[in-house]
């Protein structure tokens, strides 16, 4: 398993609420803020899952899983937080349970963003 160090982690929440500020490409499901930033020496990530939007906790760690391991894998070039926003609630037809088809949707969302916008 992969651990995202700290110097990837955005922690302090004002920085988390500076990079909301900024807007940001928006999907079915979640924003995608964006900040550039000259004096990080890495991309930093930040997540914002509600537990309003995903009632159960699997639901947002499953989420949150999904976010980090397509950051890992987008490569991504120029240093920036990135700061990703659950906008929509998951499992309305499902009495509040992330299924297959919203999570698949997710990952190809995440997928797409991460990989094409931010690079």
């Amino acid at each position: 398993m992969h651990k995202h160090s700290k110097p990837h982690k955005l922690l302090l929440p004002k920085e988390i609420a500076e990079t909301l500020k900024m807007p940001g490409p928006k999907t079915s499901h979640l924003s995608f803020h964006i900040k550039e930033s000259t004096d990080q020496m890495n991309s930093r990530l930040g997540l914002a899952i509600p537990k309003k939007k995903a009632r159960r906790a699997i639901d947002r760690n499953r989420i949150k899983r999904l976010i980090r391991e397509n950051f890992r894998k987008a490569a991504i070039t120029p240093f920036s937080d990135i700061v990703v926003k659950l906008n929509r609630a998951v499992g309305m037809q499902t009495r509040g349970r992330l299924r297959e088809k919203e999570r698949v949707s997710i990952r190809k969302q995440i997928q797409l963003h991460l990989t094409n916008n931010l690079e």
